[in-house]
């Protein structure tokens, strides 16, 4: 079963395909051990046994095995290239009024199961006897006061449930009501109408980590830049450089931001880390501080300074930490004030020196002096922003694509996440990690 399940995992085939080819490919069989005459392994199978690891909790049982067997063959170096991507869910995103219909639908299903009378009764106190049906209330789209009135009947109606579910102490139905609450809250707001009345409508603005389905909660929006975008999770992958396995992965929300879950790679890594290449997602101040902290080198580029046309920058100050000071480029000092916590430290130069200055109208606005912002990490990006473009960096940094690799790999026969659920995403990245090294076992001669 476990290498029927790598075998899936690897190839991306559905659990019928699976059972297909277990029963018909010879290749298959040869690999699982099964005679020629063998009828296949039932696909039901695969998803009883995923169920168990998942009972046992041994979703990384099998990916764990393999890199243990790597760790004692010494093949796993201390060095790791860390990358994340997104994935597509296997959902559709809901719109806010189906949203809204799924969660009051939910709510009152889950209240018939556990009083049958109470389900009822709720579903009498409602404005709207649809909620059964699947499909979109039949109304005049086009209209937008019918919209609004739609909107208004909707939102009215999640507060009734939210309220008359209050009583009862069931935890799925308070799951239930919760996710009720979230996907009614994030899309409405309360706005006053013409006549003054607060009228609940969509608001225009999306929210920042909003549910996108009621069949899947935990999918969200996501975007890898301001074209590319997606719904479904964020895969974070870290690979060893020496041997090209995958040494710790983790699949988040898609809002979660890329350096967020750095420290958990580590963690779940089987050999301690001395050193990270990663992008500019990960060069930022707080997190050269971990590192740092760690004992870990951090290989990543430091955000730039944002440029602004022709005006002067921070790049164009020299910042002496050392000396607590800020020098123009005409020569004026202003002195850095003591760090003050996590908040940014502000050089502001006397506003007598910037009124004579003639590079005054390239550099500020302000009737007072320049202010230069230090960021409270200042001691930790001020060398990395210089090392950028040297080419020891550059040599070094190269090395970044092994994981952009490992992550085409890992997406490469898949569209999206087969299953539903953070959990389960977690379970399917696991497992297929554990395929994708098994076969790197393999070449490197670790596993025969």
């Amino acid at each position: 079963m476990a290498a029927l399940l790598l075998l899936q995992l690897f190839y991306g085939v559905s659990d019928r395909e699976a059972q297909r080819r277990s029963r018909f490919d010879m290749s298959w069989k040869a690999a699982l051990g099964l005679p020629l005459e063998h009828r296949g392994i039932a696909h039901v199978v695969l998803v009883e046994f995923r169920a168990r690891l998942v009972r046992a909790g041994m979703e990384s049982f099998l990916g764990d095995r393999v890199k243990i067997a790597a760790k004692r063959a010494g093949v796993i170096g201390h060095r790791r290239t860390m990358d994340s991507t997104g994935v597509a869910d296997c959902v559709l995103t809901q719109d806010t009024i189906t949203l809204i219909r799924s969660g009051v639908r939910r709510c009152v299903g889950v209240l018939g199961g556990i009083d049958a009378d109470a389900g009822a009764e709720l579903a009498g106190l409602l404005s709207r006897d649809d909620y059964d049906r699947g499909a979109k209330p039949q109304i005049m789209w086009a209209d937008p006061q019918a919209r609004a009135a739609l909107v208004a009947e909707l939102f009215g109606d999640a507060e009734t449930v939210i309220g008359f579910c209050a009583r009862f102490g069931d935890p799925g139905l308070a799951g239930a009501v919760e996710l009720l609450r979230v996907v009614a809250g994030q899309d409405i707001e309360i706005a006053a109408d013409d006549d003054g009345a607060q009228t609940p409508r969509i608001a225009q603005r999306v929210a920042p980590d909003r549910v996108i389905s009621t069949v899947d909660p935990d999918a969200r929006h996501g975007h890898r830049s301001r074209t590319d975008r997606y719904d479904g999770y964020k895969l974070h992958v870290s690979a060893d450089v020496d041997s090209d396995l995958v040494c710790s992965a983790a699949a988040t929300l898609a809002t979660t931001h890329d350096a967020a879950v750095i420290e958990d790679l580590i963690d779940a890594d089987p050999v301690p880390v001395a050193e990270i290449i990663a992008d500019t997602h990960y060069g930022s101040g707080p997190t050269r501080q971990a590192m740092a902290d760690r004992g870990i080198h951090l290989v990543a580029p430091a955000q730039p300074i944002p440029t602004r046309g022709d005006k002067l920058t921070k790049a164009d100050f020299d910042i002496d930490l050392e000396a607590a000071t800020v020098t123009c480029p005409q020569g004026n000092t202003a002195p850095i004030p003591p760090p003050r916590g996590a908040k940014r430290r502000q050089a502001r130069f006397a506003a007598t020196d910037c009124a004579a200055c003639e590079l005054k109208p390239r550099c500020t606005t302000r009737d007072g002096g320049r202010i230069v912002e230090i960021n409270p990490h200042e001691e930790l990006l001020a060398p990395a922003r210089a090392q950028r473009w040297t080419p020891e960096f550059l040599s070094r940094y190269r090395l970044r694509t092994q994981a952009e690799r490992k992550i085409a790999q890992i997406k490469s026969r898949t569209k999206n996440v087969p299953w539903r659920g953070l959990d389960k995403a977690n379970l399917w990245l696991d497992l297929r990690i554990a395929a994708l090294n098994l076969d790197r076992a393999g070449r490197l001669g670790i596993i025969r």
